[in-house]
């Protein structure tokens, strides 16, 4: 009765073999997870899995901070690009209006200077016209024009007071002979005549009449003498040499003279 019971008539035969068992509880897994990856979750988008079983939102993050690096290093080189760009532009402008300044400056003073020079050409234009009419009308009246001076030449003779009295009265004065070039000037105006030279104060201390002392003098040989009182200079024609001419004479002579004025 118990035999009848656990004995089975058709013995369990596992004809196949593990592998193939195996076989099919992956295929069923692989179906299960396909499905999985299938269904319509997240808006039906499918989640895949990497090879780790994590999802690839953390590569997705390091790129995009990778991005993020590349980015602000980028706007820090253009930055610091730009800001050199701009203090050399600055560094130009300054060098430019520098520039520009010294321009003006040297600008301005160069035109002050000409117009300085200008306005000394114009004076001076206007003194030597002034200049022309004087020696003009001088020469008009009988004088003399040499080296800046006019001479006048008396047609009568008078004391040596009275000569100088006479060229007061023109505006001038006995003539002052103050180098070789006038000394000769005066000898080829053929006349005998007083000078403006006296030793009236000091005897033996010549004076011109404008209170210089005789420094220079163009006497003839054996002059001054001072024969007989002799204070006043005459320069005399008749003496061949011209710078040996000079004689002193009595104040009180009759005599030719020659007043100069400076023009």
């Amino acid at each position: 009765m118990s035999e009848g019971v656990y004995e089975n008539p058709e013995p369990f035969k596992d004809d196949e073999p593990d592998t193939m068992k195996n076989t099919d509880i992956d295929d069923q897994i692989y179906n299960n997870l396909r499905a999985f990856k299938s269904s319509p979750r997240d808006g039906g988008v499918a989640s895949e899995l990497d090879s780790s079983g994590k999802r690839p939102s953390g590569v997705a993050a390091l790129c995009l901070g990778l991005l993020c690096v590349l980015l602000l290093a980028g706007i820090i080189g253009l930055s610091v690009y730009y800001n050199r760009a701009i203090k050399d532009s600055e560094d130009k402008r300054n060098i430019l209006s520098q520039s520009f300044s010294l321009y003006k400056i040297n600008t301005t003073s160069e035109r002050d200077q000409l117009q300085t020079r200008y306005n000394n050409l114009t004076e001076e234009k206007g003194h030597i016209q002034a200049k022309l009419f004087v020696i003009e009308q001088h020469c008009q009246e009988g004088w003399r024009y040499s080296d800046s001076s006019l001479y006048f030449l008396s047609t009568e003779k008078k004391t040596w007071e009275e000569s100088r009295q006479d060229c007061l009265e023109r505006g001038a004065d006995l003539v002052i002979i103050n180098s070789r070039e006038e000394q000769t000037f005066v000898f080829n105006l053929h006349l005998s005549a007083w000078i403006g030279l006296t030793d009236s104060v000091t005897e033996g201390i010549w004076k011109w009449v404008d209170g210089t002392t005789l420094t220079t003098g163009y006497w003839w040989k054996g002059q001054p003498d001072n024969y007989g009182q002799e204070d006043c200079a005459e320069i005399n024609f008749s003496k061949g040499d011209p710078v040996t001419t000079w004689n002193d004479d009595k104040c009180g002579a009759n005599n030719s003279w020659i007043c100069e004025k400076v023009v």
